[in-house]
């Protein structure tokens, strides 16, 4: 019997809300952490020669033109966050 993604979330939930084991819980944990960074590593490419040029090249563009904020200004902007 094939169970649809809805009922395995409410069934490992249910597993999890029973677990007394706290090396058991760690290793869930350990398990959940990894999935996490795996998934973002996965998300992540390297940049071709060409790529990375032409975002320094934006970035002295942008500097030029006086598109650019300072630290100071951010760190103001960030006390109102």
């Amino acid at each position: 019997m094939i169970m649809n993604i809805a009922a395995k979330k409410v069934e490992l939930i249910e597993w999890l809300t029973s677990i007394q084991d706290q090396a058991l819980l760690e290793k869930v944990e350990s398990l959940k952490q990894q999935a996490i960074s795996d998934a973002y590593q996965a998300g992540l490419k390297p940049m071709t020669s060409e790529q990375y040029k032409s975002i320094l090249d934006q970035a002295e563009d942008d500097y030029k033109q006086s598109r650019v904020t300072s630290q100071q200004d951010i760190e103001k902007e960030s006390q109102n966050w």
